[in-house]
């Protein structure tokens, strides 16, 4: 809503106040400096607000990530492990068995009498 020079009391409230900050100019100023600090205020906590949140996504990020890699890790760890077991196993059966080969021509069969 726009300042009307015309509507009562309006000019006498603007001459009085301006007169006491030392003149229009200085009171020109004075809402100038008073709008410019009250905008960096606001902008201040608006961008500590937009901070903050940044902030919060970059560590969920890193969170999530740090989840993530561990996740693989583990599966990397077990698929090794399972491997390394049945290598383990591959070589009992090899020892148990005297390193004699299994050959199927060798398989005899049980006649039913």
């Amino acid at each position: 809503m726009a300042w009307d020079a015309n509507e009562k009391g309006n000019y006498a409230y603007l001459t009085k106040t301006a007169s006491e900050h030392g003149g229009v100019d200085n009171f020109i100023d004075d809402i100038h400096n008073e709008g410019y600090q009250e905008g960096h205020e606001h902008g201040m906590i608006e961008g500590a607000g937009a901070a903050t949140v940044v902030i919060a996504a970059a560590i969920g990020a890193y969170e999530g990530i740090k989840h993530l890699v561990r996740k693989h890790k583990a599966k990397k760890q077990a698929v090794v492990e399972r491997s390394e077991a049945a290598q383990e196993a591959l070589r009992q059966i090899c020892s148990d068995s005297n390193g004699e080969l299994y050959d199927e021509s060798e398989k005899t069969e049980i006649d039913d009498e």
